[in-house]
């Protein structure tokens, strides 16, 4: 669980997402704005509709809209740098180990980890590091 500060009334809640912004009592109001928002730009006419033909301001030529983000014709758009991929970034800055164990016994370990405020990882990596502590 994450404990997290409410960005609209500024309250400690409690959450399992490390993505949530509101507490529950604010959820709801916000999302209601976020739909007034969004109902407000449909019936003013400046929401682009997913497959309408649009001009690129760029280049002036004509283009068909395919996400509700684009401004720009497929030529025009700058391409986006790549983020490289969690496993990528995992192969390039640890080692991996493998560890069977009894079957029953992950969920054991993994609900003992979490009640110690822990990763599985963490929690191996705690123990084997008490263990050479103790046993040298």
């Amino acid at each position: 669980m994450f404990t997290r500060k409410c960005e609209l009334c500024g309250m400690d809640f409690q959450t399992a997402s490390n993505r949530a912004k509101y507490c529950k009592y604010c959820r709801d109001k916000v999302q209601v704005q976020r739909n007034r928002a969004y109902k407000e730009k449909k019936e003013s006419g400046t929401a682009v509709k997913i497959g309408s033909e649009q001009i690129c301001p760029l280049c002036g030529k004509t283009f068909t809209v395919t996400s509700g983000s684009q401004k720009y014709c497929r030529n025009c758009t700058p391409p986006r740098k790549k983020a490289p991929s969690n496993t990528e970034y995992l192969k390039n800055h640890y080692d991996y180990i493998r560890v069977n164990v009894s079957k029953g016994e992950r969920e054991k370990i993994k609900e003992y980890a979490q009640s110690q405020g822990m990763s599985v990882n963490k929690l191996l990596l705690t123990a084997l590091k008490e263990y050479q502590e103790h046993h040298k």
